[in-house]
Order: structure tokens, then C-alpha cells, then sequence
């Protein structure tokens, strides 16, 4: 009897893994309300064209917004008990989608991801916290309108302040220095 309800679990517990196992080759596309279920999952915040998974809670006391249509410019930050690996594989697909071009990609336990498009740029900033979170950064700006402007371009050379502790007279090249460090320690070579 005792052996007849082991055999009863176990060909229960195969059963359900094979129905689980049968779906996972990843070809099934969602279709109709299963992919609009699928598109909810992800907000639009500030942004038209930036989306956030929903499970990512807001931080509005770090969230900074200014400016209108394609100058506007800002900072949305957010955290959530999300996958680290999951979410970068999210923000990159969702911004692909919002016509965003991956031009960098930086992956560790600080993710950083930038993103163009003709008038804009995004960096996101994906950190991957100790304490089971994750932290999201979306910094979002206008382009320069002119490329000559995004060119490096020199720092002027500021002199130091000249004071009486650094006023001693420099030893000049004719003049030998007073001691050789390598014969005073004995080691002639």
C-alpha cells in the first residue's frame, strides 16, 4: 500500500512537469488579450516614449521633470523587488520598441545603457541593491542641436597662485646636485 502511494506521487509529479516542460521551447507568442495583458505590464512615465515595468515603484522625491516636447529633459527614478537581469532585458526591448537606438552598454552590478534618437538621449542606470531591490535611473535630454558643439574642446590653463612657500629659487642644469643617493647608501654600481 505504502509503496502503491509513492508510485501514485511520482507519476503526479511527472505528469505536471511534463505539461510544464512542454511550453518552454519560448516559441509561443501571447496573441489578442494576452498580449495587451502583456504591453500593461509597462507605464509610461513623464516620457512618451519611455516606458517602466509597473512592478517598479516611483520615487517621486528624485524624480525631476522640466521642459516640453523634445526639449524636455529630466531624471525618473524608481525600485521594485524585480529580476536585475530580467529588467535590463526589459528596458532594452521596450526602448528598442519606442524607436530608442542601444549605442552602450555596460553590464555588471551597476547596468548603464544609453540610448539615442535623432533629438534626444536616455542613459538608464540599473543597480542591483543587497537588500532584494532593484534601483532604476532614467536620465532623458534634448540633443544638441549643433554637432559642433558636442565637440571636446580644450580646458583653459589655469596657473597656480604663486606664494612665498613656493618661491625657492629652482636648481638650474649646470649646477651638480649635492648628494648621490646611490653611493651615500653604498650601493656603487
Amino acid at each position: 500500500m505504502r509503496a502503491r502511494l509513492v508510485f501514485s506521487v511520482l507519476a503526479l509529479c511527472v505528469m505536471l512537469s511534463g505539461c510544464t516542460l512542454s511550453n518552454m521551447s519560448g516559441t509561443a507568442k501571447p496573441t489578442g488579450a494576452a498580449q495587451s495583458a502583456a504591453e500593461s505590464k509597462f507605464v509610461y512615465y513623464n516620457f512618451p516614449d519611455v516606458r517602466v515595468p509597473a512592478e517598479m515603484e516611483p520615487d517621486e522625491s528624485q524624480m525631476f521633470v522640466h521642459g516640453m516636447g523634445h526639449k524636455q529633459t529630466g531624471v525618473l527614478v524608481f525600485s521594485g523587488n524585480v529580476d536585475f537581469m530580467s529588467l535590463t532585458r526589459a528596458m532594452i526591448t521596450t526602448m528598442r520598441q519606442d524607436g530608442w537606438e542601444l549605442r552602450f552598454q555596460f553590464a555588471s552590478p551597476r547596468t548603464l545603457l544609453l540610448f539615442t534618437k535623432p533629438t534626444r538621449f536616455a542613459i538608464v542606470n540599473i543597480t542591483d541593491t543587497s537588500s532584494f531591490t532593484t534601483d532604476l535611473e532614467i536620465w532623458v535630454s534634448p540633443r544638441p542641436e549643433h554637432a559642433e558643439t558636442m565637440l571636446e574642446k580644450p580646458l583653459p590653463l589655469i596657473e597656480a597662485p604663486r606664494s612665498s612657500y613656493n618661491s625657492a629659487p629652482k636648481p638650474s642644469a649646470a649646477q651638480a646636485p649635492a648628494s648621490n643617493a646611490a653611493t651615500e647608501e653604498g650601493l656603487d654600481s
